[in-house]
């Protein structure tokens, strides 16, 4: 029991009261430690936590971020200690949360369950992150610990984390890149959000289909398409507007200007399905190219449907109910428009147009 001889000796050593006096201490009993470390569990074990747990507690926060270095890495690290660390500052929770495998996940589900984003975003960094804790993070956390998780292909996803983090990258470019790069994003995730990305992540979900078994995309597409019309639930609002598109079709006026008007007198889903009917894709995703922030997804099916420079300009402006600022980028959108090829535009198009025949 030398080692433990050796413990008792530095804390009696240590009457006085000086915080320089108990940083030296917390910094001696720690080399102790690893000098011989103590089976997990041990009397001996036991001790050294009782000791650095109180010295931790009574020294400031520059000795604590040190001592949570030192004993991030070890398996061997004393229980108490390490917990009481992990839920401390950040600057001190920090490498126990991202490192230690001294906490076990319902440790870091308590933590999870109470701590910040920064407490969040550490645990998101781990070298595995399980499913259950995964969920946890997705629904506490922002986009940027979110974002953090996602890159971490460490992390294990449950298909409804996958639903819920491309929901939330509908409007979050911060998401979007994670999802679309990380490898076990499901293929009609990824055919969710060809709708929503700008075009070079678009183009990366391209190339990830080229690989994949036409058989298999198909059936992506339709469980995409399926979900998608799940949550835009076509109700009587959109039967209404369907009748009212095919009568203007019937009467020859269902064009640019029609497209314009409704926008511009906000009959939202009357423009939604007009939209849909002229370009040849279904109605989610002439719903969600008409709303969504990135302008992209609108250029290229615009471009896909033969629609000139001046109507697509047109309907890009209207959408943000065409302010002064809006019109000033008139110039803007005419000219990413032009850099559309027509075959950038009809290979985004092969997959809105699958879904809508597979709907058909």
């Amino acid at each position: 029991m030398a080692v433990i001889s050796k413990l008792n000796n530095l804390v009696d050593l240590a009457r006085e009261k000086s915080s320089d006096r108990r940083r030296t201490l917390l910094r001696e009993v720690t080399d102790l430690f690893f000098e011989e470390p103590p089976a997990r569990d041990s009397a001996v074990s036991g001790r050294f936590d009782e000791v650095l747990s109180a010295l931790a507690e009574q020294t400031a926060q520059d000795a604590r971020e040190e001592l949570s270095q030192r004993f991030a890495d070890t398996p061997l690290a004393p229980r108490g200690l390490v917990l009481k660390l992990a839920q401390d500052a950040i600057e001190v929770a920090g490498p126990m949360l991202s490192k230690s495998s001294v906490l076990s996940e319902d440790d870091l589900m308590a933590i999870a369950e109470k701590g910040g984003q920064h407490h969040l975003k550490a645990m998101s960094k781990r070298e595995a992150v399980s499913e259950r804790l995964s969920d946890t993070i997705v629904r506490r956390g922002d986009d940027e610990t979110v974002a953090t998780l996602i890159s971490n292909e460490g992390a294990q996803l449950s298909r409804e984390a996958f639903e819920t983090v491309s929901e939330r990258a509908e409007t979050s470019q911060v998401l979007q890149a994670p999802l679309v790069r990380r490898s076990d994003t499901p293929n009609d995730i990824l055919a969710d959000m060809m709708l929503t990305v700008r075009n070079h992540l678009r183009d990366q979900i391209m190339e990830k289909f080229d690989s994949v078994d036409p058989d298999i995309i198909d059936q992506a597409m339709a469980v995409s398409r399926a979900r998608l019309a799940a949550r835009m639930k076509q109700d009587k609002a959109v039967e209404e507007a369907r009748k009212f598109v095919r009568a203007m079709a019937m009467r020859k006026k269902l064009d640019g200007g029609l497209l314009a008007r409704l926008m511009r007198e906000g009959e939202d889903v009357k423009c939604h399905v007009a939209f849909a009917e002229m370009t040849g894709v279904d109605y989610p995703a002439a719903k969600r190219a008409i709303e969504q922030e990135s302008i992209d997804p609108l250029a290229l099916i615009c471009r896909s449907a033969g629609f000139d420079k001046a109507l697509f300009v047109t309907l890009a402006v209207l959408r943000h109910n065409g302010g002064e600022d809006a019109f000033r980028d008139a110039r803007e959108l005419g000219q990413l428009y032009d850099k559309i090829t027509p075959d950038d535009a009809a290979r985004a198009m092969r997959f809105w147009r699958m879904r809508r025949d597979m709907a058909a």
